[in-house]
């Protein structure tokens, strides 16, 4: 979508007679509205010198249907008759209306590409997650059942394994917060990841990560990969090429989240990737923050107060652009109830 938008930009940009000016347009538009400032100014290069003459044509023509009915005769007896006010008017209308609808219809045409090329992929790329997914829920059969159970449901109804797996490749990953390490184990499985460090306060769940990773019975033991108990808030990151937060931040204060991003934004290389409860999704919020209060008053997870601290997506996307990351959000919660959000920050690169 993305992509499509920033073409849609560049078209209609370059579509206007502002000749000089249609780099300086488009960043405009686009730092804003966060696109592709690169693929919009080359879209806007459709006004090509051979093509600038059929453009204006175009637009002289479309303007003058407007505003008298008729097009113009374009003979050089007409041109000469033809007051150059007339003209600029016709111009203007014609380019109001001509420069919009090419924008729209390049965007629907790069989108229904996009979406083609995505629609051949995903198949082949659903059949091996799925298979990488049997294969981390094998890992944890020979574990407690517990825990086995939990990560056979959670990578099936839960979209953000899936989702994460698809921003890749994600080179070398700490996942704060990891639990029982079945994301982490999962993005190596699939090839998304090179090397996976986890780190969770809980120190069964470490245990039930390890033995997962370390399972030479069922699979051979993944050695790029690693668990440690520890403190999400205050956890050493160290460097690497992503940064996971999911479902871990509303557990802590506001000030312990900006502090535990800072660290996560010095040490990504590429990316973080933080999973949220969204404040502002009206009864998808309410039955979340029930959930949250029950497993944090049960002692099951636990919080920095006893209902989850969650935050504005804005206020979290906020320090992560501070740190001069690029970010987008999205809903992240598939067939469920809940109200939880994925944010992406990818580092921007200097050209």
């Amino acid at each position: 979508m993305r992509a499509a938008l920033s073409v849609a930009v560049g078209l209609a940009v370059g579509t206007t007679p502002l000749y000089g000016f249609h780099l300086w347009i488009v960043l405009a538009l686009c730092v804003p509205l966060r696109l592709d400032a690169a693929l919009a100014y080359l879209a806007a290069n459709i006004s090509l010198p051979p093509v600038v003459p059929f453009l204006l044509l175009a637009e002289v023509e479309i303007g003058s249907l407007v505003r008298t009915g008729h097009t113009v005769a374009v003979t050089a007896l007409e041109a000469r008759a033809r007051a150059f006010g007339e003209l600029a008017k016709e111009l203007a209308v014609g380019t109001a209306i001509f420069s919009p609808s090419a924008g729209a219809f390049g965007g629907a045409i790069a989108w229904a590409i996009a979406t083609r090329a995505r629609a051949k992929r995903p198949d082949e790329r659903r059949a091996a997650l799925h298979e990488a997914i049997g294969r981390v829920a094998a890992r944890y059969a020979g574990g407690r059942r517990a825990a086995y159970g939990y990560v056979r449901g959670k990578l099936a109804s839960d979209p953000v394994a899936a989702r994460v797996a698809t921003i890749g490749p994600l080179g070398e990953v700490v996942d704060v917060g990891c639990g029982r390490g079945q994301l982490a184990v999962l993005l190596v499985e699939a090839g998304c990841a090179t090397r996976v460090r986890g780190v969770d306060w809980d120190a069964d769940k470490i245990d039930d990560a390890t033995k997962a990773a370390k399972d030479a019975k069922r699979a051979p033991a993944l050695a790029n990969m690693s668990f440690e108990v520890g403190d999400a808030r205050v956890a050493e990151i160290g460097p690497c090429d992503t940064v996971l937060f999911v479902d871990v931040l509303h557990y802590m204060t506001d000030a312990e989240q900006d502090a535990a991003l800072t660290r996560a934004a010095h040490a990504a290389r590429a990316r973080v990737i933080v999973r949220e409860i969204d404040p502002d999704r009206g009864w998808r919020s309410a039955v979340t923050q029930a959930q949250e209060w029950v497993t944090t008053g049960l002692g099951y997870n636990r919080g920095a107060r006893a209902r989850a601290n969650a935050r504005s997506i804005e206020a979290i996307a906020a320090t992560l652009r501070a740190s001069g990351f690029a970010v987008n959000a999205e809903p992240c919660w598939g067939a469920t109830p809940f109200a939880n959000v994925l944010i992406v920050g990818e580092r921007e690169r200097t050209p």
